[in-house]
């Protein structure tokens, strides 16, 4: 299910928005969904970009109730950090029964430059994450798509194994020139994966994945 979504990029000040569309499907045992979120706005002609990361404390209503900032990137995560306790998810359920639970929210922000070299120490190698939420050990980063123009952002599920695999991605905002890019991405990262009364459990990363172009 897409989320319909307005969206504007570095030529302006960068936001997202998000609103659901419809009732999510309740199984005995889910994972969170997202059903709104809006992104603020970093400031103009940002330079930086790599990872920004919370974990997100959840209610068994969906609400945030608090946030934590796992990896910090100036602007982004301070942005990240304010934007998303204002969001709203489906809950996770257990034997169909709404409960509270953890989530990771990671925003990968490529710098406003077409093609770049990957550090070689990313700092997200490093970074002491709860064990509660999955964690990235290996990324990939996404290239400019060469039939895009300008910037624009996808916002994604992912599904993440007891073996810290990527089985599954379902972007969520409406369709666009990045989407692909992102997908066939994201889907070679590989997670240390969460854990849960002593032993690893599947888990869903809600990523949010921006492309800043040199044509506005």
């Amino acid at each position: 299910m897409r989320l319909p979504m307005t969206a504007r990029f570095l030529a302006v000040p960068l936001s997202v928005a998000l609103l659901a569309v419809g009732a999510m499907a309740q199984g005995a045992n889910t994972l969170p969904r997202l059903v709104a979120a809006h992104l603020g706005s970093p400031p103009v002609n940002v330079q930086s970009g790599g990872i920004a990361a919370c974990e997100v404390k959840l209610d068994d209503r969906g609400s945030v109730r608090a946030v934590d900032v796992v990896q910090d990137l100036d602007p982004y995560g301070t942005m990240l950090a304010g934007a998303v306790r204002s969001w709203q998810f489906e809950p996770a359920r257990v034997d169909g029964r709404a409960v509270a639970s953890p989530v990771l929210v990671l925003g990968f922000f490529r710098p406003p430059t077409t093609s770049f070299a990957a550090p070689d120490a990313p700092r997200y190698k490093t970074t002491a994450a709860p064990e509660t939420i999955p964690w990235p050990t290996s990324v990939a980063v996404p290239p400019y798509p060469p039939n895009a123009l300008g910037s624009g952002g996808v916002i994604l599920e992912v599904d993440v194994s007891e073996d810290g695999a990527v089985t599954g991605t379902r972007v969520v905002s409406p369709a666009g020139a990045f989407d692909s890019a992102a997908t066939e991405a994201v889907q070679k990262w590989t997670f240390r994966p969460a854990r849960h009364q002593g032993g690893s459990v599947p888990s869903r990363v809600f990523m949010i994945v921006t492309f800043i172009g040199t044509t506005p």
